[in-house]
């Protein structure tokens, strides 16, 4: 049931994905969604070693892998760029606007699906602070890549 139900919020996510409009490029796209998995990875390995090394006092299903390995590598990183394609309109109102709503989404869906998401039970606190340090870290390493590319841009010509 987990793994249909994973299944279903990639389809949503990735449709949302496609209709909403985009502000930045391909490339831009293309690296957030890999910085993205990559940061997930990272932070999340810890917590989820006892799953990757078989832990024999960890039971943890096939489908409960597959629906957390999906979660990590698909649904987080496209929410990520939904999000940050949108924080790129105009405007202070719409910015905050979204970015409340975007962290309601993350830590709503990290709450509702812990064993799924972010493996162990944390506190809400820490998984907001983590959340706005995420955000915040995604939002530089784009500015340092738009800055990389004029750079090179402006080297070409």
């Amino acid at each position: 049931m987990v793994l249909a139900v994973t299944l279903c919020l990639i389809w949503i996510v990735v449709n949302l994905f496609i209709i909403l409009p985009k502000r930045l490029s391909r490339e831009e796209n293309l690296f957030l969604f890999l910085t993205c998995s990559i940061t997930i990875m990272i932070s999340l390995l810890i917590p989820a070693k006892r799953m990757y090394f078989g832990d024999h006092g960890f039971n943890y299903s096939v489908e409960g892998t597959i629906a957390f390995l999906f979660n990590r590598n698909v649904i987080f990183p496209v929410l990520t760029l939904i999000s940050i394609n949108l924080v790129q309109d105009k405007g202070l109102w719409k910015k905050s606007l979204t970015f409340a709503a975007s962290f309601l989404v993350f830590i709503l869906f990290c709450k509702l699906e812990e064993k799924h998401t972010i493996v162990t039970s944390i506190s809400t606190l820490i998984l907001s602070v983590y959340f706005i340090c995420y955000y915040i870290l995604m939002l530089f390493l784009l500015k340092v890549f738009q800055l990389l590319g004029l750079k090179r841009q402006s080297g070409d010509e």
